[in-house]
């Protein structure tokens, strides 16, 4: 989904969460330095507060603009699992409308019980030899890695957590990058790659979450290109308090609820860090 097309409007700080503005004429590229206070208009999502005598079959949300609190039917959204993490009293939720009915929601999402620290375990893959640096080539044979034993193979094929911190005013917060090991040349293995996570958004029933690539420097570069935002829009699938399940494209990801992000991948730093001690003491 191409978001160079979605517009902005500039909403107060108190009216963050509101998508209330009104869309302007002229299209315009998101910028890398989002404000937070900038809303992404051509949201259709209703957002405000659940209310007491929110249930299965009714959330009653009161508007950001200080409106009376709206009663909306969610029997459909519930019997569809549409009903992303339940609204508890004084949660922030969003709310997809029937487009003929707009007093029936479609969808009900407690994106309060969203924020947090999500990750999903990643595991590592051996190199191939042609990728391990020059001075590794010279200690280790083709054959090595395969004919290397389980016990040592388990120092190096330790998981991961990779993931996201989604904070509030919309700032976001990798999880994966662990120090020791990560950029080791020596290493035998490597991990997937770690997303720059920067900011999030809720948007007609999806998470987009924003993310920054460095693009590469042309040969007469003389000074680092600005980063190129990348943005994946992502679907719900279901949310407890404990785990989040997220679609992207044709892939469904498990997520787990961490306590931080640096709790969460503390064994892999120490894996790590023993993983590069015995792999520089191989190169000896």
């Amino acid at each position: 989904m191409k978001l160079k097309h979605l517009f902005f409007a500039t909403f107060a700080a108190t009216l963050i969460m509101a998508s209330c503005g009104k869309k302007k004429e002229q299209q315009t590229m998101i910028p890398m330095s989002l404000d937070a206070s900038k809303m992404i208009v051509g949201d259709s999502m209703k957002y405000g507060l659940a209310c007491e005598g929110t249930n299965d079959s009714n959330v009653i949300v009161m508007p950001f603009d200080g409106s009376d609190p709206i009663t909306y039917s969610c029997i459909d959204a519930t019997k569809n699992h549409r009903v992303i993490g339940s609204p508890q009293v004084g949660d922030w939720v969003g709310l997809m409308l029937d487009k003929e009915d707009t007093t029936i929601a479609t969808m009900v999402v407690n994106l309060d019980k969203l924020k947090g620290t999500w990750t999903y375990t990643v595991m590592p893959t051996f190199k191939e030899f042609s990728k391990l640096s020059k001075r590794a080539q010279k200690r280790m044979e083709k054959s090595m890695i395969k004919e290397m034993p389980d016990s040592e193979k388990a120092l190096y094929l330790v998981p991961r957590e990779y993931g996201f911190v989604l904070k509030r005013s919309h700032n976001a917060q990798s999880v994966g990058r662990v120090m020791g090991g990560t950029s080791n040349d020596d290493s035998p293995v490597e991990y997937p790659e770690v997303k720059n996570y920067s900011q999030w958004f809720s948007w007609n029933g999806k998470i987009i979450l924003v993310s920054s690539k460095r693009q590469a420097l042309n040969d007469n570069a003389k000074k680092p290109q600005a980063q190129k935002p990348v943005f994946d829009t992502l679907e719900y699938i279901s949310l407890t308090d404990d785990s989040l399940v997220l679609k992207h494209h044709d892939k469904v990801i498990g997520f787990h609820r961490k306590s931080s992000a640096i709790t969460a991948n503390a064994v892999a730093t120490k894996k790590a860090q023993e993983a590069t001690q015995k792999a520089t003491a191989n190169l000896k």
